[in-house]
């Protein structure tokens, strides 16, 4: 789990992650970088008419490291505008539903905010030593 762990982020930054788990096969590479390619082209005017704070939505490739699968990935720095992150969110959320092979994984400098934010609607033996890896959104 060790592998799984960033530096910290900056207090105004959000990390993100697209994950598929038939790009850990032969031709991995090329499917995230096509999925990256269908998803700006797909959502550009939607990432066109946003007024960003600091920094854009950038996914780039990543390459598998150790535990970390291949990925799609990027930091995003938002600024003062928290809105920024919870767009983000929202893009990230209608990309794994337009392509249902993607999941998301999204962090702050707090964690798995989505998992904080949700908290009270969570089971009990939830907690952070059992929480690793617990914030990608499912498909069921």
């Amino acid at each position: 789990m060790e592998a799984l762990r960033r530096p910290a982020l900056p207090e105004d930054a959000v990390r993100y992650r697209l994950l598929a788990a038939a790009a850990a096969g032969p031709g991995g590479e090329a499917l995230l970088r096509r999925c990256a390619e269908l998803a700006l082209v797909r959502f550009a005017p939607l990432l066109a008419a946003c007024v960003w704070q600091r920094q854009p939505l950038r996914l780039r490739y990543g390459p598998g490291r150790g535990e970390i699968p291949a990925h799609l990935g990027g930091t995003t720095v938002f600024g003062d505008n928290v809105e920024d992150e919870w767009f983000i969110v929202y893009v990230l959320r209608e990309i794994t539903r337009e392509f249902p092979g993607l999941a998301a994984r999204i962090d702050d400098n707090d964690g798995e905010f989505l998992l904080i934010e949700a908290a009270d609607f969570l089971p009990k033996w939830l907690n952070p030593e059992t929480s690793e890896n617990r914030g990608e959104e499912e498909k069921v």
